[in-house]
């Protein structure tokens, strides 16, 4: 039905009357032309009310049915949109301009720790952790000035106190005249992203240190090296003087004057192969040792160790004894294979009893190569030492008065160097039962 077109058709009537009484008056201008115009203007509003007054016999132009349409449709939109809301992966919450949740997902909701029933009516300040109160509280005001807020890390807080970062970013809702109301807003927790960035600024700190550690060693070792090299040289006119004044004839002394000398002489050797040790050590780690190829019979070489440290048996009275029968040519470095024997040698002189102390080395062909030994009859390495015999400074007993000294690099440089040589090195012990260390060097290095 028509309302507008029933007005009209009415009003076109009521004109009518009014011009057909007009014309009815027989002494007033133009009556009959005003009689029968009013007579039309009754006939044409008639028409036209009937004809609006009438139901159009198509239903689909029907209005009802439209406006039923329409809110079908809007129903449907309304359960797809509260669907996605919902079961959304990440944390979805709806606010105000004065910052009060209004709505939530069970995500949301779940993630704090509570109910939505908890959560609605809250600020969302209580949900933010100290760190970000500020944070948070900035991008909120920016929010509501330029209607933006897109990828804000803010750290949250849950219900038990826990802390999580997230991103935030808003979607905004505005009433019917345009006006900022309200936002809707997704919250990702990038806890993970989190953890791997931090993981990887550890790494990045970590890779800092250890540089910084290395150039700190790297000065360290050249200190040493320069230390013991300067250190030398005053050594050498003390020796000098010292052998000087043990000669008999030149110098005259006494006998307490002749033991001074001679303790002076012999610690004057002692700290230069102090020196010399802690420069090996230091060529050895930075592996700027040189190494030579030597070509030599294994019983021929074992000989001339023994002739070079038969001299340290004396004092102790010490059994040394060799064993080899090996003759096999062997092709390495002959000199520090010597080294190695010399601290080897003097570890087990420094420990063998004073009476009734035995040495014994030897070398055999093996698979590996040829496997030499050091034995003694010593006071041997208990269990909880074992693991640092071949560390820096190592020594079995530090309490020991040791005869021949020793700076704690002998054993680690045995292994340094060894270990150039693309040998082994080990022991076997047991305290109170002496001491056997072995090493290997294969046959051509």
């Amino acid at each position: 039905m028509n309302t507008f077109g029933i007005a009209g058709g009415l009003l076109l009537v009521i004109m009518g009357l009014a011009v057909t009484d007009y014309g009815l008056d027989p002494n007033v201008p133009y009556a009959y032309h005003a009689f029968y115009l009013g007579l039309a203007g009754i006939v044409v509003g008639g028409v036209i009310m009937w004809a609006n007054s009438r139901t159009p016999k198509n239903p689909l132009l029907a209005q009802p049915y439209q406006v039923e349409t329409r809110k079908s449709l809007s129903s449907v939109d309304g359960i797809k949109y509260r669907n996605l809301y919902e079961e959304s992966p990440v944390m979805q919450r709806t606010v105000n301009t004065d910052g009060i949740i209004l709505e939530c997902n069970q995500k949301y909701a779940k993630n704090f720790g509570s109910s939505k029933n908890e959560v609605i009516g809250k600020s969302i300040f209580d949900h933010v952790a100290e760190q970000s109160i500020t944070e948070m509280r900035n991008t909120f005001e920016s929010w509501k000035e330029t209607g933006r807020a897109e990828s804000r890390e803010i750290w949250f807080k849950r219900k038990d106190g826990s802390a999580f970062p997230a991103l935030l970013s808003a979607n905004n809702m505005y009433n019917e005249r345009g006006k900022l109301i309200g936002s809707n807003t997704a919250i990702r927790d990038i806890s993970d992203i989190y953890e791997a960035r931090k993981v990887i600024q550890d790494h990045e700190r970590q890779k800092i240190q250890l540089e910084e550690l290395q150039k700190m060693n790297s000065l360290k070792e050249e200190f040493y090296f320069s230390l013991s090299q300067e250190c030398k040289l005053p050594l050498e006119p003390i020796k000098r003087y010292c052998e000087s004044l043990n000669d008999p004839v030149a110098a005259n002394l006494n006998t307490q004057q002749l033991e001074a000398v001679n303790e002076i002489y012999n610690n004057a050797i002692r700290l230069e192969r102090m020196l010399e040790d802690m420069s090996d050590v230091q060529l050895l780690v930075a592996q700027k040792m040189t190494f030579s190829k030597d070509e030599f019979k294994i019983n021929e070489f074992m000989k001339s160790i023994v002739d070079i440290n038969v001299h340290m048996m004396k004092d102790k009275k010490i059994e040394f004894v060799d064993t080899t029968k090996e003759k096999s040519i062997l092709q390495s470095d002959k000199n520090r294979l010597k080294q190695v024997f010399d601290n080897l040698i003097q570890n087990a002189v420094d420990f063998v009893p004073q009476e009734g102390g035995k040495i014994e080395i030897g070398a055999k062909k093996g698979d590996d190569g040829i496997r030499f030994f050091v034995k003694d009859n010593g006071i041997g390495i208990s269990e909880k030492r074992k693991d640092s015999v071949f560390k820096k400074y190592y020594q079995v007993n530090l309490s020991l008065k040791r005869r021949y000294g020793g700076s704690g690099f002998g054993l680690v440089i045995c292994r340094l160097i060894v270990e150039n040589l693309k040998g082994k090195i080990w022991f076997e012990s047991k305290e109170g039962d002496g001491t056997t260390f072995y090493f290997t060097i294969p046959l051509s290095t």
